[in-house]
């Protein structure tokens, strides 16, 4: 049996502002580089599109990876949270090995 020493409440992680705001900015300057680097490009207008909406998709994908990577990982934390409350409840109900019930 493991040896969990983590036994008061857990608190939920969040993201301060500035690393929230640093993530958005740096999504919207990779967005602006791409399409200035597409635009830039001695291609057709079509073929400029193609890659655009390429870009856009990507980045997009991207984005909602790391999201149901992290609602996962969060998910898994309940669960097993849900699960160690249920077993300590059923052992602070059981009487001792060998006294019977009381």
């Amino acid at each position: 049996m493991a040896n969990n020493t983590n036994t008061g409440p857990k608190v939920a992680t969040t993201h301060t502002g500035a690393f929230f705001g640093a993530a958005v900015a740096f999504l919207a300057a990779t967005g602006v580089w791409n399409f200035a680097n597409i635009w830039l490009l001695g291609i057709t207008a079509q073929e400029q599109w193609m890659l655009a909406m390429g870009v856009l998709s990507a980045m997009f994908a991207t984005v909602v990876v790391s999201k149901v990577v992290r609602d996962r990982e969060e998910s898994r934390n309940l669960v097993n949270e849900v699960r160690q409350a249920r077993y300590e409840e059923i052992l602070a109900n059981a009487p001792a090995p060998g006294l019977g019930h009381m």
